[in-house]
C-alpha cells in the first residue's frame, strides 16, 4: 500500500486525496503566504529600481549645473584683471550678498577676508565690509553691477 506524505508537516495519509484535502484544509495559507511573498519581492524591486533612477537623474541634473559656467564669469574675470579686490568677512550678510550676486562667478574674483588677512585690512583701512578697492579708490558697502561696471571700464 502507497503512502503519501505531507510535505509542510510530515503527516502520512493512505490515498493522494486524503493528502490534497490536509493541504487544502491545513496548508491554504502556507501556499497563499508564498505566492504573497514573491508578488511582494517583485514589488520591492519594482520600488527599489524606481529610487535607483530617480538618484541617477538627481545626481547627473547636479553634475550637469555644477559644470555649467556661471552667469557672470566673463565680468568677474574682467574685474580680477582689472585688479579690483573685493574685502570682506565670511561671517558678514552683506558680504555674503555681494558674493552671492556673482553667483558661481564668485571664484574668479580677487576676495581678500580681512579675518584671516588683518595686517593688509588694517593697512588698508578697511572699516566696513564689503569694500571694494578699484584703480586705488575705496567703494563701501554693497555695490551694484551698473557701479561696478561703470568704475572699472568692465561691461556686465
Amino acid at each position: 500500500m502507497a503512502e503519501f506524505k505531507c510535505e509542510i508537516c510530515s503527516k502520512k495519509f493512505e490515498t493522494n486525496e486524503s493528502l490534497e484535502q490536509h493541504k487544502s484544509m491545513k496548508h491554504a495559507d502556507a501556499r497563499d503566504e508564498k505566492e504573497k511573498r514573491g508578488k511582494t519581492n517583485f514589488r520591492k524591486y519594482i520600488i527599489l529600481g524606481i529610487i535607483g533612477l530617480i538618484i541617477v537623474f538627481l545626481s547627473l541634473s547636479v553634475y550637469s549645473y555644477m559644470k555649467k559656467p556661471g552667469s557672470y564669469d566673463d565680468f568677474a574675470k574682467c574685474l580680477s584683471e582689472k585688479g579690483a579686490v573685493v574685502y570682506g568677512n565670511d561671517f558678514c550678510s552683506y558680504t555674503n550678498k555681494q558674493l552671492n550676486y556673482f553667483g558661481k562667478s564668485d571664484k574668479y574674483l580677487n576676495y581678500v577676508k580681512c579675518a584671516e588677512n588683518e595686517a593688509l585690512c588694517n593697512e588698508k583701512n578697511i572699516k566696513i565690509t564689503p569694500t571694494w578697492e578699484i584703480d586705488g579708490k575705496m567703494y563701501e558697502q554693497v555695490q551694484s553691477f551698473e557701479t561696478l561696471s561703470s568704475v572699472s571700464g568692465c561691461e556686465i
